[in-house]
């Protein structure tokens, strides 16, 4: 049975939260209460945002006030919703060119682990994320968990220019920089496909509980995939 709670945000949203430790099951939680809310109140939401831990809701004031929102969240609330009736989520596979060259920290996670180089690449690639919450940069996902073995503090000093497509760990989660930015986490590779553009729809390809996971690729593949990024099928995991 999922438990959940509801708090007033602003004048036209409301917050939801599931207490719980931050992990694949709580992210799998929020996706089976995200899809119940998205049916049952589509008519009056403007959006629905999961999190963490959270999900808030930004509903259209002139089709609800928030007395009769707040009366359909607690009648939503004695629903017995369980994971029982969750959703398929999606998963996506997206390329990275683990290397030296792309990744200038992958040699340290490594020597931190104990372990080589290729091992750290078999097990970030090899492990399946959960995207627990967009941020930070529009199209900047936050993945988890890492595995242990590899988890790495973030650097004591940010880096003020990180490039676009860098794949990093910071502790145990990991995502790809959108965008050239700032950035204190530990870089391991590069991805070459386009995460977010505001031209498409949604924007970032990596939505709140979606999957993820990375399939190494080569130099020469790499370079094949920055000049026509959209030969890659994110679903299938490999070019077409």
């Amino acid at each position: 049975m999922i438990r959940w709670r509801f708090e007033t945000a602003s004048e036209c949203a409301f917050i939801l939260y599931i207490d719980g430790a931050i992990d694949t099951q709580l992210n799998q939680q929020l996706s089976t209460l995200s899809k119940l809310i998205n049916e049952r109140l589509a008519p009056v939401l403007i959006d629905a945002v999961p999190s963490y831990s959270s999900i808030l809701l930004c509903y259209d004031i002139t089709k609800i006030s928030a007395t009769d929102m707040q009366r359909a969240l607690k009648s939503l609330q004695d629903e017995p919703l369980s994971l029982t009736s969750e959703t398929q989520t999606k998963r996506l596979y997206f390329p990275v060119y683990y290397s030296i060259e792309t990744g200038e920290d992958l040699e340290r996670v490594a020597q931190k682990a104990s372990i080589s180089i290729e091992e750290v690449i078999e097990i970030h690639s090899s492990t399946i994320y959960s995207a627990f919450a967009l941020g930070f940069a529009p199209g900047f996902a936050y993945l988890g968990q890492v595995d242990s073995r590899i988890a790495t503090p973030r650097l004591a000093t940010p880096r003020t220019r990180v490039p676009k497509g860098s794949v990093a760990i910071a502790d145990r989660q990991t995502a790809v920089y959108p965008a050239e930015s700032p950035g204190g986490w530990n870089l391991i590779g590069q991805c070459p496909i386009e995460l977010f553009d505001q031209n498409r729809a949604p924007y970032s390809l990596i939505q709140p509980t979606d999957q993820v996971q990375f399939i190494a690729i080569d130099q020469n593949t790499f370079k094949a995939l920055k000049a026509a990024p959209n030969s890659w099928n994110l679903l299938e995991g490999c070019c077409v």
